[in-house]
């Protein structure tokens, strides 16, 4: 007996969609990137931005999944037109439905996306000043 995938219909045609991290990693940037140009410019920027978006987006998952996870032209072509589309969205789609399936379709989880964290203060009094340029001038 021939021995068949246990795995169901579903999950074989989603593991055919993987996309790669660069690729995940590049929707989010190219999108987060034209949503701020599209917020700071109080939304006159939507269709413009959103073209913008849609071009830089698709183009650049073509190239790294043609060039880095080398696929087929036609796969290639198909996961940078989706990835073009979701990018041109005109708004942020990281923490909806389409920003996990990215994160879910290459691999990445929430954990792995860069934190926004606030700028480490460093305080020095002026006898700490002081004292360093003292020391540095013995030297």
């Amino acid at each position: 007996m021939s021995q068949q995938s246990k795995t169901p219909a579903e999950m074989r045609h989603v593991k055919k969609f993987r996309i790669h991290r660069l690729s995940g990693a590049w929707i989010f940037l190219i999108d987060n990137f034209f949503f701020g140009i599209t917020a700071m410019t109080g939304g006159l920027a939507v269709p413009l931005s959103s073209a913008l978006a849609f071009l830089t987006g698709g183009a650049g998952v073509f190239l790294i999944q043609k060039l880095i996870n080398k696929d087929s032209f036609g796969q290639a072509f198909v996961r940078g037109l989706m990835a073009g589309v979701l990018a041109g969205i005109p708004i942020s789609i990281a923490g909806t439905v389409y920003g996990g399936w990215v994160l879910a379709m290459s691999g990445m989880r929430k954990e792995d996306l860069p934190e926004a964290q606030p700028p480490i203060e460093v305080q020095t009094s002026v006898e700490d000043n002081a004292d360093h340029r003292a020391s540095n001038s013995s030297h």
